[in-house]
């Protein structure tokens, strides 16, 4: 792993909405797995499981608070823009509630809105940074032009974006502005959301109502695409003596974010990321893959800014 790239859990899968089937005890043995494997960033979000997330995150992180100071690690959550900007410090309050801690390191704005102008949001975000309730502020899934908006407004510490061999758009575009300004960098969903462990080459691979089927990738014009950068992970991936989604993931690492989200649904999933942080792979093995990754990107259209092709 890179020495500047930090590595954090990212807990969407505790909320138990989107990954339908998550089971509170694989959610709770994953936590202690990663606070024991010297994780110390935790990442998630008032709208995952509408709050659950938070929830398990505060209560498992308090259990802790014997062997783990509140210093000692850093806590990530992101909010959706409430209907009226005063609403944001009773939003958070409910945040701190149930993530059982006096203060968010970290507040990101989970999505832009186009129905609302951020910069009222952002001043109140702001207001709660200058009463220490939040460490840094951040912005999540935005656009070049809105992170330039919203650093105009406040300081701006953490920029989060999608980041994988089946996205690339986000790193290209966010990490010049980010470097200008001085902005930590935050990818998630290296392995885009299990897709590039190779298990599924068709929405028929994936359980009915796993609403990943709905993923870009699945259709055309990207879907043939997909599967050649699936079978070409998967040589590369052979030839490094490892496998598609430790290589994938691997990839990522060297991409020069300063924190890489992971998630993981299981103990045992989590493990295999924290192996797979000590294998090497060449630099050419990493240079043949940007290739792999930017052919792919062609069948992307312009105007798409997110892999959810969200309309924000």
């Amino acid at each position: 792993m890179s020495s500047r790239c930090a590595l954090g859990l990212g807990c969407w899968a505790f909320g138990a909405d989107y990954w339908h089937d998550q089971r509170r005890e694989d959610s709770v043995r994953t936590l202690h797995a990663a606070i024991r494997g010297g994780i110390r960033h935790f990442d998630t979000a008032q709208g995952y499981g509408k709050g659950m997330s938070e929830q398990l995150l505060g209560q498992q992180l308090r259990r802790f608070r014997n062997e783990l100071h509140r210093s000692d690690y850093t806590i990530a959550t992101k909010m959706f823009l409430p209907s009226d900007p005063a609403e944001v410090a009773p939003t958070v309050s409910v945040s701190l509630r149930r993530l059982c801690t006096d203060r968010i390191d970290i507040l990101y704005i989970h999505w832009p809105d186009s129905k609302r102008d951020c910069r009222p949001y952002l001043e109140q975000m702001e207001t709660l940074r200058r009463r220490g309730i939040v460490g840094s502020i951040g912005v999540s899934n935005f656009t070049p032009a809105l992170l330039q908006s919203a650093s105009e407004v406040t300081e701006i510490g953490y920029c989060q974006f999608p980041l994988s061999l089946l996205w690339m758009k986000s790193l290209e575009r966010l990490s010049p502005l980010c470097a200008v300004r001085k902005i930590k960098t935050v990818a998630y969903s290296p392995l885009a959301l299990g897709l590039l462990s190779g298990r599924y080459r068709s929405a028929a691979d994936l359980a009915e109502g796993d609403r990943r089927r709905s993923l870009f990738p699945f259709s055309e014009p990207c879907h043939h695409a997909f599967l050649d950068l699936l079978e070409a992970l998967g040589v590369l991936a052979s030839q490094s003596k490892t496998d598609m989604a430790t290589l994938a993931f691997l990839w990522v690492l060297a991409q020069g974010a300063d924190i890489v989200l992971t998630g993981a649904r299981t103990k045992e999933q989590l493990e295999r990321v924290l192996l797979s942080v000590e294998s090497h792979v060449d630099s050419p093995v990493f240079d043949e893959l940007t290739e792999i990754a930017r052919s792919f990107g062609r069948c992307i259209e312009e105007h798409e800014d997110n892999p959810f092709f969200h309309r924000w």
